[in-house]
């Protein structure tokens, strides 16, 4: 009977050189990030690893060294960078922007001289 921390794992049946068919256990491995706003994969971000292989590479490894690299896909990064300086210099107003944005607007902001 299997362990009550393996009981929602993936099986896989084995056979080994002895004839006897054993199960084994799959373990898990990271998926790929997805963007916050349109769900694209993000580029610059490991995947296929194990979380603690993950964990062991350096910090330019595991993540883009841009502003929002980690969480929104370029184009999205692109659109948004935009609308942060109109709002800026006031060319456009709050309510003509997209809420899903206004969350990360405000992260951006901050860095903006």
């Amino acid at each position: 009977m299997p362990s009550p921390n393996e009981k929602n794992k993936k099986r896989k049946s084995i056979r080994t050189p002895g004839g006897v068919t054993k199960t084994v256990y799959v373990k898990k491995k990271t998926k790929k990030d997805k963007c916050s706003l349109c769900s694209r994969n993000l580029n610059g971000m490991p995947h296929g690893k194990r979380p603690f292989e993950v964990k062991k590479l350096k910090k330019t490894q595991r993540r883009p060294e841009n502003l929002l690299a980690s969480v929104v896909c370029p184009v999205c990064r692109d659109v948004i960078y935009q609308e942060a300086v109109m709002l800026k210099y006031s060319v456009v107003e709050t309510k003509d922007i997209d809420t899903k944005h206004l969350k990360y607007i405000d992260m951006i902001k901050k860095r903006i001289k």
